[in-house]
This record gives structure tokens, sequence and C-alpha cells, in this order.
């Protein structure tokens, strides 16, 4: 499940990054179903995908109780390449 918050962005993220709650990790691009990758190619994946669309979006779905150091290695990611990186939140109620 994902951390609420009351923000929500409205930005099309075109590149998925999902890690659950098992700290298994997945990644999708545009309409594509999501498929398990291991972190260790999890940077590759993502810079070939922005060879594809320069202006992509990664959004980052993490289950709310994904360590927050797993986190951390995937904006270290963004950061390092200077993705736009959203957390994807669930709407509050």
């Amino acid at each position: 499940m994902l951390p609420q918050s009351k923000q929500q962005t409205s930005a099309k993220p075109l590149t998925r990054v999902i890690i659950d709650k098992e700290l298994n990790y997945y990644v999708a691009f545009g309409k594509e179903k999501e498929r398990p990758i291991v972190f260790d190619e999890l940077e590759a994946f993502l810079q070939s995908r922005n060879l594809a669309e320069p202006e992509m979006y990664v959004a980052l779905y993490a289950d709310e109780t994904v360590p927050h150091g797993e986190v951390v290695k995937v904006l270290n990611i963004a950061n390092v390449n200077k993705f736009k990186l959203v957390i994807a939140t669930r709407p509050s109620k």
C-alpha cells in the first residue's frame, strides 16, 4: 500500500519503478505491463528509457513498509542522472 498524501501530481510519468513490500523491484515504460528487475539493472534501464524519451518522468511507487534506504537508492539514481522523479502516493482519506 502506498503512503498517503494530500498533494497529488498531475504529471504523466512515462516510466514506473515499483518496490513492493518484499523489496522486489518492477519497472514499466509507457503503457507496458510491469516486469521484474534486479536493482543492479535499474539504472541502465532508466538510462535507456531516457534516451528514448528525454523528457520522461520517473514515478516511484514504494509500499509504505519499504525501508527508507531502498527509496533513497532510487532517488540517488535519479539525482545522478538528472531524471525528473515523482514519488507516487495514494490520496488521503
